[in-house]
């Protein structure tokens, strides 16, 4: 909790990107009063910081990393990166890391865990993800992206192959039936969804989606109860709550299913970005709904930070290709437009995903 002393502190320091900071609304739709409700230690900062504090020393940091990993034969070539560099010289991650980052404080994680999964391998050990950051890492909720993704490239496994991840959860409503055992689910007439452990779902028992015209993908909550509640298109589409972007197991049960499949975000940055990569991740030509440039003129008030102008610029030359005028637009007004203020557009949704399946059906 930041208290109200803090709060200058707090924000300054968000926006230089040393700090996460979280805002909760206090009060009723009409008065909305902001205040700093959580701060965080951005990811992959936190050695970044010790070291403009001087608390970080590197000569200590490279032994400290060299020790933690001397046992581990699989990691002899990053040792030997890491003996290059010189006492005296600065923190930094050697040029041809299999980590493939720039950050210390993410090769240092993924250098370490590699050490931990591997000794964990010799012996026949299962390890959970948060088991190994907890025993390796030193918090069993270490794991960022940037350091999973190092993590990977230096055991060559994709992180959810080489640990147990927890099973995440799929809401979603639609023409599916999931039988395991004694265990049925059926989405169709679940009210307003259900959940599924989508991965397991897919391993055990019978998974029959086979009256599914398509998969429709809603990045938030609100909008897919929304759809769930007041919309015909749970009949004959299979809805999914996408969480913001897609987790592995809903991208895999989207490759699955291998209908067509559409899907539809926030106008904004990272929305455009979120079908983008739901389709490089899936496999499957992913079509945005109720995503045009000039449904964003009509109501734009979400305000974009330079970072995600950054990214709309970026979009509008190699994002999704329908996308590309939105991302433009995005990147020229610096303005979004949120997915709850489109929900007047509910009832055209089934008519909408009608003719996408048609069009589908011609090629």
């Amino acid at each position: 909790m930041v208290r109200p002393q803090e709060e200058n502190a707090a924000l300054v320091l968000a926006a230089c990107g040393v700090l996460r900071l979280e805002e909760k609304a206090e009060g009723d739709s009409a008065v909305y009063h902001w205040r700093p409700y959580r701060a965080a230690l951005a990811d992959g900062r936190r050695d970044e910081v010790r070291i403009l504090l001087g608390k970080l020393d590197p000569d200590e940091a490279r032994a400290g990393l060299l020790h933690a990993i001397a046992a581990t034969p699989e990691l002899s070539r990053e040792r030997e990166l890491l003996s290059q560099n010189q006492p005296g010289t600065p923190l930094r991650v050697p040029e041809h890391s299999a980590t493939q980052t720039g950050t210390w404080s993410v090769y240092d994680a993924a250098l370490r865990a590699a050490a931990g999964w591997h000794h964990a391998q010799r012996n026949g050990l299962p390890l959970s993800a948060r088991e190994l950051a907890a025993t390796s890492l030193g918090w069993s909720k270490a794991w960022t992206e940037p350091r999973m993704l190092a993590f990977g490239r230096v055991i060559g496994m994709e992180f959810d192959d080489a640990l147990e991840t927890m099973e995440p959860e799929v809401r979603l409503r639609g023409p599916l039936s999931w039988t395991a055992g004694t265990t049925a689910v059926d989405a169709r007439v679940a009210r307003p969804w259900v959940s599924i452990p989508a991965r397991s779902a897919q391993q055990y028992g019978i998974l029959d989606y086979s009256q599914a015209q398509g998969v429709l993908v809603i990045e938030n909550l609100d909008t897919f109860e929304a759809i769930c509640r007041h919309s015909t298109a749970p009949d004959t589409w299979l809805c999914l709550w996408g969480h913001g972007y897609v987790n592995n197991s809903l991208t895999g049960l989207v490759r699955a299913i291998d209908r067509v499949t559409t899907c539809w975000a926030d106008l904004d940055a990272h929305g455009i970005n979120i079908v983008g990569d739901l389709q490089r991740r899936s496999e499957r030509p992913v079509s945005p709904i109720f995503m045009e440039a000039e449904l964003h003129d009509e109501f734009a008030f979400l305000e974009q930070n330079d970072k995600q102008v950054s990214l709309a610029l970026d979009l509008a030359v190699t994002g999704h290709p329908d996308l590309r005028a939105l991302a433009a637009r995005i990147a020229a007004t610096r303005l979004g437009r949120e997915q709850e203020t489109m929900h007047h557009l509910i009832p055209k949704l089934h008519k909408r995903l009608q003719f996408l399946a048609g069009q589908a059906a011609e090629v």
